[in-house]
Formats: structure tokens, sequence, C-alpha cells
């Protein structure tokens, strides 16, 4: 008979195979992060808001599809929707990074989440939930490119500080060498990549990898004057209120964005926070051709003496 595909033995990493390791230990710790991310949303959101709840993905897949603009499809970790509407309200995102290689390709894909709120007038706002070597400028990044709010609840070294006991373990019985986690070191290249993706499968088969990643949302994110202090998991729910507080009887505009998609490909594009400067802009370029020429020609390079 056959095994089931369960009954398989579990892969153990060796020397040979650091590179996929490394990638595995990535993987496993940015899953179980995702996994209590979503079971912390979905506990606060039942409890709180009574009308909305979150999207469930497609039978037999992990993630939320939403469509973007021009009919491409994007895959998504949480969405909050009302309880009597398919409509999305709220976009979460969450990323664990280990080191800043990973910072395009990751901030990449929160930045999309700009292109759904373009699809769906619905979405209140979008909100990045990241543990690891996140820095304060992609936060800016990500909140002035995209609206984005970025949302630490653990820094690398906070991660690591809840894996090395687990890690002195495993190695003490596997009779292996002892080793730290040193998160500058890891920052460049995970040392013993197989040794630390053996330990975390075995933690994640258990069940002690979740445990273990729940405590990261009691990271203390700051400290406040009374004596009290905010960990991330305060800042996951005040965002979650931020994008779910009632909606204003008479809602005003904030700002006006426009592109103007000229024949020839193209694009000028405007920020206004004044209407009269957007009406005044539209009929510039609506009237004046010659001030499309102007703006979409190359300008002449200058002379080191000019």
């Amino acid at each position: 008979m056959a095994k089931k595909k369960s009954d398989k033995q579990q892969k153990w990493y060796t020397e040979r195979d650091a590179h996929g390791a490394s990638s595995k230990f990535g993987q496993i710790i940015g899953e179980a992060f995702a996994d209590v991310i979503v079971e912390f949303l979905s506990g606060y959101v039942a409890e709180r808001y009574e009308d909305y709840t979150l999207l469930e993905p497609e039978k037999g897949r992990r993630l939320i599809k939403l469509e973007m603009l021009g009919g491409t499809f994007r895959q998504l970790d949480n969405v909050i929707i009302p309880k009597d509407s398919n409509d999305p309200v709220a976009l979460f995102e969450t990323k664990w990074l280990k080191d800043a290689r990973h910072h395009n390709d990751k901030g990449a894909w929160v930045l999309q989440l700009k292109e759904i709120r373009k699809k769906y007038p619905s979405v209140r706002g979008a909100v990045a939930i990241l543990a690891g070597y996140w820095t304060e400028g992609v936060g800016v990044m990500f909140q002035s490119e995209a609206g984005v709010k970025m949302v630490l609840v653990a820094t690398d070294d906070e991660v690591y500080s809840t894996l090395q006991t687990p890690l002195d373990d495993f190695l003490s019985q596997q009779n292996l060498p002892s080793m730290v986690l040193d998160t500058e070191v890891i920052r460049e290249s995970l040392p013993r990549a197989w040794d630390v993706a053996n330990c975390l499968i075995g933690l994640k088969n258990s069940g002690q990898l979740y445990s273990i990643a729940a405590t990261w949302l009691d990271f203390i994110r700051e400290q406040l004057e009374d004596g009290s202090s905010i960990q991330g998991r305060d800042r996951v729910k005040r965002a979650i209120d931020e994008l779910l507080s009632p909606l204003p009887e008479t809602p005003k505009i904030k700002q006006f964005e426009i592109a103007l998609q000229i024949e020839t490909g193209n694009v000028i594009y405007a920020e206004f926070k004044d209407s009269e400067e957007l009406c005044e802009f539209i009929q510039n370029y609506l009237q004046n051709p010659q001030a499309i020429l102007d703006k979409i020609t190359p300008k002449k390079r200058l002379k080191p003496s000019e």
C-alpha cells in the first residue's frame, strides 16, 4: 500500500542543502507569523465588530484573490469585508523579512495594494503588518507612495531571541555544536542554515512554533509617560479600529490625483489639494497642445558652465 503524502518522511537538511535550508528557514518563520496574524485579526474583528468578518479564500487556497485595474488578480493575506457584502473594506499584508536584500521584492508587493484600492472604492485603507528587518524608511515609503500604514510588531533580533532556547535544546539533543542566532550575521548570511531549518521544521510539526510566534505580538513598541506600554498587538488593533471606524455623514475630499494619458504614450501626473488649481491644470492642457509638448519633450542636458 502506497504511503500517503502526510506519511512521507520529513526532509532533513544537510550542509549540501544550505541555500534551500536558508529559504526554508525564512518560509517557515513567514508562515508562522502569517498564521498568528490571521488568527489575531479574525478574533479581534469577531469580538469588536459584529458587522464585519475576514474574507475566506477560495476552497483549497491559502490566500485571497482580488482583481486589479486591467483585469489582473493579486493575492492578499487578509481582507476585511462587511458580513452582508463581498466588497473589501480593509486590506492587510503580513510580511517577514530576514535581510535588506529583499526590501525591494517585498516592498513592491506591498505597494501594489495602491492599485487594488483604485479598483475598489469601498477600501478605506491598507496595512502592512511586519516582522523582521524592516527600517523606518521603508515605512515612510509605504505611506507616501501607496498610502499603506506600516505596523512593525517584532524586529528580527526580537524574533531570534524567542528561537534561541528551542535551538539550544535541539542542538543538544542532536549532539551538535551550539550556535548563537546573531542578528547582524544572519542579515548577511544564515550560518548553519541546515541545522536551524531542521530545528524550525520540528518546532512547526510539534505545534511549538505557533505558540512561539504568538509571543511576537507581545514585544513593547512604545513606552508611555504614565508608565504603561504599547505592544505590537495594540498597534494592530489600533490599525483595525482606524479602518473600521464609522463613515462620516459628510465625507470630504482630501486630495486630488490626476493622470493625463497622452496619445503618444506619455503620462502627465499631478496631485492637488485645491480644486481650483486642479481645474486650472486640466484646462491648461486641454486647450493648449503646446503645453503638452513642452511637458513631454525631453529637456536638453545643460552644459557644465550653464
